[in-house]
């Protein structure tokens, strides 16, 4: 069931399209910031990141959770961020040279076949990041791989679109206003159903599985353009060649469609996310594969 659920994704149009991504993703880094530390906190306490950890951060895009995770873990510790796509992990290389982060080391590496020797880290973490590998069960083997045994990962995934009212409302009016389909078949919610993620860490041989849900309820004051980042990092081809006229259509059906959602001088919003959680065994354990 898991695997008809998971199908493979073209890895070459993954890579593409985050590519294409990757100048909004810079340009709106330091403004996603904050916004990014309420995933990033218990996404670093899930995966137990302590000072001293040597960390793997797969997809690391941008920074996010690597710089996080880089202040955590001190100059005893270290992290290693790495993206599939090199123009985003310049985006962590220039964060953490403006940060002052010294303990961080940068690696453009596919999360299916990861340059690393066996049993490397004490801790792998990847924040919505394995819901574009074409082969999630080999990304979780890779990590089992170099993780150390008794070494802990944690990876956090997009519940369903619906439960998101950023993307719900930006995919529905985005895609309205410039006529493109109506229903995608989006890869960022394919861990939407509860307990896929923690199915493919047991099949991958971690122990001690588990997967957390966490809701979120953010509430932007009225008027404020809390969705032009994501607007423009979601669709960043879609609206490269548009006119004047047509980019600024697009904007107001976006905000129209957000004022559906006001409360009073707020809007109530609500993001759903999961995170899975797993354990390389120790000698004398037994794996879950």
């Amino acid at each position: 069931m898991t695997q008809e659920l998971l199908p493979p994704l073209d890895k070459g149009d993954v890579a593409r399209s985050w590519k294409i991504r990757s100048g909004p993703w810079n340009r709106w880094a330091g403004y996603m910031e904050r916004m990014a530390e309420r995933f990033n906190q218990p996404l670093l306490d899930a995966a137990r990141v302590a000072e001293g950890h040597d960390v793997l951060d797969l997809a690391s895009g941008v920074g996010e959770p690597a710089l996080s995770a880089a202040r955590r873990v001190g100059a005893e510790g270290s992290v290693t961020a790495t993206d599939l796509v090199a123009e985003m992990l310049d985006g962590t290389r220039r964060r953490a040279a403006e940060a002052g982060l010294a303990n961080m080391k940068f690696e453009t590496a596919d999360m299916e076949a990861l340059p690393f020797t066996e049993a490397s880290f004490d801790r792998v973490t990847c924040r919505f990041g394995i819901m574009f590998s074409s082969d999630p069960f080999k990304a979780a083997r890779e990590v089992h791989r170099v993780l150390k045994p008794g070494g802990r990962c944690a990876w956090m995934v997009w519940g369903p679109m619906a439960d998101t009212t950023l993307f719900d409302v930006i995919q529905r009016t985005v895609r309205a206003a410039l006529d493109l389909p109506a229903d995608p078949d989006l890869p960022q919610f394919r861990f939407g159903p509860a307990g896929l993620l923690a199915d493919v860490l047991g099949r991958a041989g971690f122990v001690d599985v588990a997967e957390e849900e966490l809701w979120f309820h953010p509430k932007p004051a009225k008027g404020e353009r809390f969705w032009e980042a994501n607007l423009e990092m979601s669709f960043a081809a879609d609206l490269a060649d548009l006119s004047d006229d047509r980019r600024a259509a697009v904007d107001r059906a976006v905000a129209a469609g957000f004022d559906d959602h006001l409360d009073g001088d707020a809007y109530a919003l609500s993001a759903h996310v999961r995170i899975g959680i797993g354990v390389r065994a120790v000698r004398g354990e037994t794996d879950g594969a």
